[in-house]
């Protein structure tokens, strides 16, 4: 009987050990996995952007200051919805958010202050947000933006928009982080936007004359209206101040006509129009209605 508890007894003792083994090994394990990323400014440029990765503890070094920062991103269980949670120095903010764990962290530092990039590549979802070193944001914002290659340089972000030549098409332009963390272009907004080289490949060409204004080439500040006829090849080109849509033509000629859309649901209409107001008509150069 003796002997019976004295295994008894051993036995509990072994458990015993192996569970605060296994309870050692695993909060070492925990504390590990916890340990906050060291993020020394002093390793980066005098202004940097930097790609973090959401969900992981930081720490921060930035001269004699030393803070934490973590950005949680989750999904809800309803549709796209989502949150974030901020932790930066005295900054303790949760927001809501479309597709939150879609979104990767850029930390940007420009003219001397911190930014916040939470970017969605899939659907070119952005929110810019100015890091503050008090409990407050000083501004937060969003932006239907997209990156079509890794932003490195705070004053130099390749940004992909959307616009419209003949239909929905894309520019790649460069910006800049402005006031409050805003994207803005580096470019005039008004100015010329030209189509990426997927949109300028394929060949189009009229069906109808058309009364258009021909430039003598792409340069050339003034143009002259001119009867373009039937069966005249081109290509998309690029849109001016969102009101007016240049095509290319095959001898290096840029003709323009006008191109709105009238509101419909689901979607917009597209007008384009000849300098004589009447339906500006083309199709595809491989013999598809355009």
């Amino acid at each position: 009987m003796k002997t019976n508890r004295k295994k008894s007894s051993a036995r509990s003792v072994r458990l015993l050990s192996v569970c605060m083994l296994s309870l050692f090994l695993f909060g070492s394990f925990g504390c590990a996995q916890d340990k906050p990323i060291v993020f020394d400014y002093a390793s980066q440029p005098e202004e940097f952007v930097v790609k973090l990765k959401a969900n992981q503890k930081y720490t921060i070094v930035r001269g004699k200051d030393r803070f934490p920062f973590s950005l949680t991103l989750k999904n809800d269980l309803v549709f796209d919805n989502g949150t974030s949670h901020l932790i930066w120095n005295k900054i303790d903010r949760e927001a809501r958010m479309l597709r939150a764990k879609e979104r990767v962290p850029y930390l940007i530092h420009s003219n001397g202050k911190d930014y916040l990039y939470i970017y969605g590549d899939r659907v070119g979802d952005l929110n810019f947000i100015e890091l503050s070193d008090t409990n407050s944001v000083r501004g937060a914002d969003n932006a239907m933006l997209h990156f079509y290659e890794e932003p490195k340089d705070p004053s130099n972000l390749p940004v992909r928009i959307g616009i419209n030549v003949l239909g929905p098409a894309a520019a790649e332009l460069r910006y800049h982080v402005g006031k409050l963390g805003k994207p803005t272009p580096n470019e005039d907004p008004e100015g010329y936007r030209y189509c990426t080289a997927a949109y300028r490949k394929e060949k189009l060409v009229t069906t109808k004359d058309a009364r258009v204004l021909i430039f003598a080439n792409a340069d050339a500040a003034e143009g002259k209206e001119e009867t373009l006829p039937a069966g005249s090849v081109f290509t998309r080109l690029r849109t001016s101040k969102w009101l007016y849509t240049d095509l290319l033509l095959e001898d290096g000629r840029v003709f323009r006509v006008k191109e709105r859309y009238l509101f419909s649901e689901p979607h917009s209409i597209m007008d384009v129009t000849d300098f004589a107001d009447k339906p500006f008509e083309y199709k595809k150069a491989d013999g598809k209605k355009g």
